[in-house]
């Protein structure tokens, strides 16, 4: 939770950089990441249904972040479809409150890979990636990336992992340090106007 509360941190702090740009929503993705984490911390086991929404809101916010970025916009719609396709089925056929939704994991992260794909794909043929350094965009886009290639294994694998498991801790922990960083480098590389 420190280094989600550190990206926040960042996000505040240097609000005037980005806020007229299609980053702005960010800050509200990680207040709201924030409160869920103390949420989750807060009420304890039964906590499964916070991590629900947690899928919902977060990859919907991917989507709709990857929609104002790209220029592919029918293709972010029908896997837009394809999430939701995947949130209806979980919502038939698995408890809310009390399993965790692991069948829109596959779907979302492949979504979110070949999103920020099209999204390197789209900036190295651009002149910004010669300053790559300074785009909030790259930065925000690595973490994501390398975040959902980490995490597709583990999808994959969900029902042979044991979750309470030191090595699954410990990766989970190491993909967020990456993804919240990458989200600090991205504040913190943005020039004043």
């Amino acid at each position: 939770m420190v280094i989600q509360i550190a990206a926040l941190i960042a996000a505040i702090l240097n609000w005037k950089k980005y806020r007229n740009t299609k980053e702005k929503y960010f800050l509200f993705f990680l207040v709201y990441i924030v409160f869920n984490e103390i949420a989750g911390f807060f009420i304890g086991g039964e906590n499964l249904y916070i991590y629900n929404i947690f899928t919902i809101v977060s990859v919907s916010f991917y989507l709709f972040w990857f929609h104002q970025i790209l220029k592919n916009k029918t293709l972010i719609k029908c896997f837009g479809l394809v999430f939701l396709c995947t949130i209806i089925y979980s919502a038939v056929t698995q408890d809310f409150w009390g399993s965790l939704w692991v069948f829109p994991f596959i779907p979302s992260s492949i979504i979110i890979i070949v999103c920020s794909t099209l999204f390197f794909n789209n900036f190295l043929n651009n002149k910004k990636a010669i300053n790559y350094i300074d785009s909030q965009q790259f930065w925000m886009v690595t973490g994501i990336l390398i975040f959902y290639i980490g995490f597709l294994p583990l999808a994959l694998t969900w029902g042979l992992i044991d979750l309470r498991s030191v090595s699954f801790r410990i990766i989970i922990m190491l993909l967020n340090l990456i993804l919240y960083g990458c989200y600090i480098k991205s504040f913190l590389c943005l020039k004043q106007d």
